[in-house]
């Protein structure tokens, strides 16, 4: 197991990098204190830096004093009372003196210890004070109910006769050599002292840690999404979770600590100076300092953890799809793509239902609500400016309406002739008598088009009936003499013919006048088929049981030809109202058709089953032949799979076979897939 797959030293990582980059933010910072505030210098310049330094933050004590010598030159002083000085740190000791020289409060006495004079400040103090300052009153006259009332009112004017007294302070600031209490001056004053002694050490220290702390990142970006025993980037549920809200709560955390630390700062610090933080702010600095640092060392921590799932989310390129802003996007394209799919599924529906609703009006209706509301729109919308002209416009569009109204009389005349026709009419006249113009040159050419469809359809349906007559009549003057002749064939093989070459002509003889009678035979059965003129004696029975009956019979022809029959029939029982003669005829010629032309060697699938009330039997052999024709072909009369000819076969079989299914009210269907010869069989289920 590599590192980079251990969960624990990933951990451990993470927690090695939030530290040393906590280190490298501190001696950083400690390092740049000491170049802002002087440390770094020699020790003989540190200590006028250092003196500055802590100048500079008596600001904040002397701003207190002068604020509370302000109230008491305004109030205090007035009633007599004695200024009792500021509470301030006991490292901190000032004296105020008046304008007049005059020292009004010290806290400076024999057990001060060695003290700096730091700064020394002046400022005045402006008092205000009035000689009149009664309240004014105002009369005004009002009016309530209306009537006249006279009202007073006191009106709070701004005081008269305001003059000045302006009183001058000064302060004079010491801070303690050796520092009393751990306020503000004391911690700086130790920082800097420490920054200025140790400056090596923390240079050595920021550069390791800025060192450390990038290899460890760099490791941890390698090692982000590798896990023991899975091969790839390994997607977490964390790292589906959306990386801007992670991003947007890491921030807010940061922000949350930087204000944490600035009030720290900010308020304890600053406000260690004033004398009644000193007893808890000397106790509580080390362990605010200690809350701010492991702070900073969580949130680096967080930073590592941040960065590792988007280094993942970079590796798969999965950064932008777990965004939160990508799945508001996708989820509000979904909607809008299903809201748009609404809206167009309803106004489709709209379409349809309003196309639907015009298509059983009538023509002639149409053109009359279309004409009505033209004529109203325009007096609507024109009555206004019509004048005397209107009666004029009425009458116009009158006859216009009353024009476009006949016209959609022609043409509903016209549709529906064209209708019948269409449904095989061939007779349907058109009636001209009251058209007009193109219309009625229109009607007549489709009465002519009529009339000559009605004739070509008299000469093909007398041309097949002469066809049909013909083979009819044929057949049975050819079965008369072919009797004949297979009677006497059948007299001469029973005659003791010693000559061996006369009896291989009375086989032919009988081989070939047997074929002729079947194919005559099969003549009249297709001629009676195909015309409807054969009668039908349908019964209920069960279609499977017949099938099984019938690959009987050519079971040992089938096993001659090699070729092994794979049926699949339902369990269920397929009864048909047909006649089982008929049928027997057409799974004769089916499966005649398939020992005759299937490839031999293969498997022959015949399956019986029952689909939507109907009894369907399909047929599937391979062909040995290439079939270069398609089905439709192949099931005309006299049309062979073989093109040679060279077997036995009238082309009859699948023509017959068709016309006693279609006399059944059953359905034939022929699909040739290459060599894939198949063939499926329907009739209605009787229940």
């Amino acid at each position: 197991m590599s590192l980079k797959s251990n969960f624990v030293v990933k951990c451990i990582a993470v927690a090695l990098f939030a530290v040393f980059l906590t280190a490298t933010l501190v001696s950083s910072a400690c390092l740049v204190f000491g170049i802002g505030s002087g440390a770094f210098t020699t020790e003989s310049e540190r200590k006028e830096y250092k003196a500055d330094l802590l100048d500079n933050m008596l600001w904040y004590p002397a701003s207190t004093i002068r604020e509370d010598v302000r109230w008491y030159a305004q109030y205090e002083e007035e009633e007599g009372m004695v200024y009792s000085g500021s509470s301030i740190s006991e490292n901190v000791l000032y004296e105020i003196k008046n304008g007049e020289g005059k020292i009004i409060f010290s806290n400076l006495d024999e057990t001060a210890g060695d003290i700096q004079i730091c700064d020394e400040y002046s400022f005045s103090v402006l008092k205000e004070e009035y000689e009149n300052s009664d309240i004014i009153y105002e009369e005004s006259t009002t009016f309530a109910d209306g009537e006249g009332t006279t009202m007073v009112h006191m009106n709070s004017n701004e005081p008269t006769n305001k003059y000045y007294e302006e009183k001058n302070y000064s302060i004079n600031i010491y801070l303690k050599e050796e520092l009393v209490v751990t306020d503000s001056f004391y911690y700086v004053s130790e920082l800097f002292d420490y920054v200025g002694e140790h400056k090596t050490s923390l240079l050595f220290t920021a550069i390791i840690s800025a060192v450390v702390s990038l290899s460890l990142f760099i490791f941890l970006m390698c090692a982000s999404g590798h896990k023991d025993k899975v091969e790839g980037i390994h997607i977490s549920r964390f790292d589906r979770f959306p990386v801007d809200l992670l991003t947007a709560i890491y921030i807010g955390l940061t922000v949350l600590l930087a204000l944490g630390i600035a009030c720290v700062f900010d308020t304890v610090l600053y406000d260690m100076t004033r004398y009644y933080y000193e007893a808890a702010v000397g106790a509580a600095t080390p362990f605010l300092s200690a809350l701010c640092i492991i702070g900073v060392v969580i949130d680096f921590a967080l930073l590592a953890i941040l960065s590792m799932t988007t280094a993942v989310r970079l590796k798969t390129r999965t950064f932008i799809k777990s965004t939160l802003i990508f799945m508001g996007l996708k989820l509000f394209y979904k909607i809008i793509k299903k809201t748009w799919g609404t809206i167009v599924k309803c106004c489709k529906k709209s379409v349809n239902f309003t196309g639907r609703f015009l298509r059983k009006i009538p023509l002639v209706w149409k053109t009359i609500l279309i004409v009505v509301a033209i004529m109203l729109f325009e007096l609507i919308i024109f009555s206004y400016d019509w004048g005397y002209y209107w009666p004029t416009v009425w009458v116009f569009n009158a006859v216009l309406g009353v024009a476009v109204i006949l016209i959609a009389i022609i043409l509903k005349q016209i549709k529906n002739g064209t209708e019948e026709i269409a449904k095989g009419n061939i007779y349907k006249k058109i009636n001209t008598k009251y058209m007009f113009l193109d219309f009625k040159d229109h009607a007549e050419n489709i009465n002519n088009i009529n009339d000559g469809i009605a004739k070509a359809v008299e000469e093909r349906m007398k041309s097949e009936r002469f066809k049909t007559e013909l083979i009819t009549n044929v057949s049975h003057d050819i079965k008369t003499p072919l009797t004949s002749i297979i009677n006497y064939v059948d007299l001469l093989e029973k005659e003791e013919i010693n000559n061996e070459t006369a009896k291989d002509y009375v086989a032919v003889l009988s081989r070939q006048s047997a074929r002729l009678k079947k194919l005559i035979e099969d003549l009249l059965e297709a001629s009676k088929a195909s015309t409807g003129n054969i009668s039908v004696n349908p019964s209920q029975f069960e279609l499977g049981i017949l099938l099984t009956q019938a690959l009987g019979e050519y079971e040992e022809r089938f096993a001659k030809n090699n070729l092994q029959i794979v049926l699949n029939k339902t369990d269920e029982m397929l009864l048909v109202m047909a006649d089982n003669r008929h049928m027997w005829r057409v799974f004769d010629n089916l499966l005649n058709n398939i020992a005759k032309y299937a490839q031999p060697g293969t498997r022959v699938y015949i399956n019986a089953n029952r689909r939507n009330k109907m009894a369907e039997i399909s047929f599937r052999n391979i062909s040995k032949d290439p079939l270069n024709i398609s089905g439709d072909e192949l099931m005309e009369r006299f049309v062979r799979g073989d093109s040679s000819r060279n077997t036995e076969g009238s082309g009859l079989g699948l023509s017959i076979a068709k016309s006693l299914t279609e006399v059944q009210k059953g359905k034939l269907d022929i699909q040739i897939d290459g060599d894939l010869f198949k063939i499926r069989l329907a009739f209605p289920l009787s229940e």
